[in-house]
């Protein structure tokens, strides 16, 4: 039987992914996803873990909404340099509803992860090299 997924949870797997990739795990102690999962029971109850597949799955959904958050946010923060960022959030948090319709619920989700958008292929690219060459 699954579960959706809770909005703690959420929070809990994108702090778990952050500090996965912050500190990696060692080589030959398995890999990214082995080292989220452990974080993430630290973070949450143990007895109600979520496997490896369901962890990358969720982070891919949630990741993509992020990411497409962070494109309102950036131009917000381009077009209103101005404005302390709280309030280029809430610049970008508007424009985002009115665009797609609904809110945007992973607001700190995307303060947890929003670091690594810079050049997340590049980061994946860095990690890669690092736990496997």
């Amino acid at each position: 039987m699954t579960t959706s997924w809770t909005d703690v949870e959420d929070i809990a797997l994108c702090e778990a992914w952050e500090e996965a990739m912050t500190n990696p795990p060692p080589r030959g102690q398995g890999g990214l996803w082995l080292r989220v999962q452990q974080i993430f029971a630290q973070l949450r109850d143990p007895d109600h873990n979520r496997i490896v597949d369901a962890l990358s799955s969720r982070f891919r959904v949630v990741r993509l909404e992020c990411e497409r958050f962070d494109r309102y946010f950036k131009k917000v923060e381009r077009e209103m340099s101005d404005l302390v960022e709280d309030d280029q959030k809430e610049v970008a948090l508007i424009n985002n509803r009115h665009d797609e319709g609904h809110e945007f619920k992973h607001v700190s989700e995307w303060e947890a992860i929003r670091i690594w958008f810079l050049d997340f292929f590049l980061l994946c690219f860095v990690y890669f090299f690092y736990v496997y060459v």
